[in-house]
């Protein structure tokens, strides 16, 4: 992955307040407004380029569980008017994070073609929880215009994390992937699969099993809620007495991949083994 350089700027001099952030030689800007700094956001005039110009926009709170972040994604062709209609129809939310181009070369069919792609791509990632009903119709574009779009979602995806919310995956996590270092992990007569990414994170394979039934200390562990919401969006599925998984799933850690694997409290690094019995700690501390 090439080096970037972005820039944050703490619009009122808060980390968790209203936030820009800028990528050289990029011409979009994400904007990330808290609930109850819509509306001195709005009025103020240096950010009169969201009254009218076309945006991709993200509300963001977080399920019952609190496990993970739930997400409706929309696209506006003014996102003053169309935030307000937000306001009063959900009520859940508590961030929204704006995408919109400084020059204005982010067209209303451009705003529609990342709409789709981003409720389609946040489906397939399956790390968090959508509001959107309705999947909307991908835009044909034409096809010279295609790969700066992909370059606009690639820095949605790129920013979002630095906003605070780790819905995406980005593409270069998932490239830099190594293969060759499948990672076990075994108990209660179940085996999972699963490779570290170059970010820390860890890849649960398809077709991985899951201990179904939970040890009494689990039923409460703040791990409980996540394989909850796991069996809702059905990316795990009970098979007899096992859970599997039905599609690769990126956990944030190597323990919260074990604690769904097992269900129970563990500790990734000690429990994710190389084929030869090397554990994950080890192959850290010494390759």
């Amino acid at each position: 992955m090439s080096s970037k350089k972005i820039t944050v700027f703490l619009v009122e001099g808060l980390p968790k307040g209203v936030r820009e952030i800028k990528i050289d030689q990029w011409s979009g800007l994400g904007l990330c407004i808290p609930r109850n700094r819509l509306n001195a956001t709005l009025q103020n005039s240096e950010h009169l380029d969201l009254q009218d110009k076309d945006c991709v926009y993200f509300l963001i709170g977080e399920t019952e569980e609190g496990s993970l972040n739930k997400v409706y994604i929309g696209q506006a062709g003014g996102f003053k008017q169309r935030i307000k209609q937000q306001e009063g129809q959900k009520d859940w939310w508590k961030d929204v994070v704006v995408f919109l181009s400084k020059d204005g070369s982010l067209t209303s069919t451009g705003s529609e073609y990342l709409e789709s792609v981003c409720i389609e791509r946040l489906k397939k990632a399956g790390k968090c929880v959508l509001d959107n009903n309705v999947q909307p119709r991908e835009k044909t574009i034409p096809r010279e215009d295609v790969s700066g779009l992909e370059l606009f979602y690639d820095n949605i995806a790129l920013i979002m994390p630095l906003m605070g919310f780790d819905i995406f995956i980005p593409k270069e996590s998932l490239l830099t992937e190594d293969v060759t270092q499948i990672l076990f992990c075994k108990g209660k007569g179940v085996i999972a699969r699963g490779i570290l990414l170059n970010d820390g994170k860890l890849k649960v394979l398809k077709g991985s099993e899951a201990v179904f039934k939970d040890v009494e200390s689990f039923k409460n562990h703040f791990y409980r809620g996540l394989k909850e919401e796991l069996l809702e969006m059905k990316r795990l599925r009970q098979e007899k007495d096992k859970l599997l998984f039905v599609d690769d799933y990126v956990f944030d850690s190597p323990s919260a991949a074990a604690a769904i694997v097992l269900a129970r409290s563990a500790s990734g690094p000690v429990e994710w083994k190389r084929e030869d019995g090397k554990s994950l700690k080890k192959i850290l501390e010494t390759e």
